[in-house]
């Protein structure tokens, strides 16, 4: 089912924070495969811990970049709370291992699902801020989300900047084109190609279209040179 409740001092570790009360923790870790009412699995931390990471870093980047505008804010915002994101800060906490799941969930490799890892990764910080507060949660929060500059604000919503950039030099936009689909349905990818005219712009891969689009509009973006703007705080 995962790591046993013993291991816990290890994650306990790898998060920088101490449980007083460690059954948040374990109720955190617990999928409702194997808790089937809501008080009894991780579904209602998820829900809270959602909301403190929105507001943590809402307040860190509107302290950060006093002289950015909200469109620009909400940009930054999507990215680093976005699942990609957060299963990648999920694995390298390997919540992957101590997450309790079902059998049925466990022989599907459920656990290592970056929508999966996403939803345990903000039980967690639900559960810190139950136990220690909103100053904790926040503490924790920040220590383990990446850092991003004004530079790349272009990147993140990279399919409408390289958009803009053709619009502006061309009068027309990029052409998107999948080129491969695969695995089953609960875990597809994709990957996509950017091409405009005739000219190979970039390749993506992701659990979606959209996430594939992104990503090769990004490697479109590196390839032109295109940079966002300076920083600006």
């Amino acid at each position: 089912m995962g790591a046993k409740h013993g291991d816990l001092g290890r994650l306990q570790e790898n998060l920088g924070y101490a449980f007083r009360d460690l059954n948040h923790l374990k109720l955190a870790l617990t999928h409702r495969s194997l808790g089937h009412q809501p008080q009894n699995n991780n579904e209602r931390l998820e829900f809270l811990g959602d909301a403190v990471l929105q507001l943590t870093v809402s307040t860190y980047l509107y302290r950060k970049y006093p002289r950015l505008a909200e469109g620009e804010l909400a940009k930054m915002r999507s990215l680093l709370v976005r699942e990609s994101t957060l299963a990648e800060i999920a694995r390298e906490l390997e919540l992957n291992r101590f997450l309790l799941v079902g059998k049925g969930e466990k022989r599907s490799h459920a656990q290592e699902r970056d929508s999966l890892l996403c939803d345990v990764l903000e039980a967690v910080f639900g559960a810190v801020y139950l136990d220690g507060g909103f100053a904790e949660a926040e503490r924790v929060i920040l220590r383990h989300l990446p850092e991003w500059d004004g530079q790349q604000i272009a990147l993140i919503d990279a399919k409408s900047t390289l958009q803009e950039h053709f619009q502006q030099i061309a009068k027309k936009p990029p052409v998107y084109s999948l080129v491969q689909e695969q695995g089953p349905d609960h875990d597809k990818s994709f990957m996509v190609e950017v091409w405009f005219e005739d000219q190979y712009l970039g390749r993506g891969t992701g659990h979606s279209k959209k996430e594939a689009e992104q990503e090769a509009a990004r490697h479109a973006l590196r390839k032109l040179g295109i940079q966002g703007d300076k920083e600006r705080s």
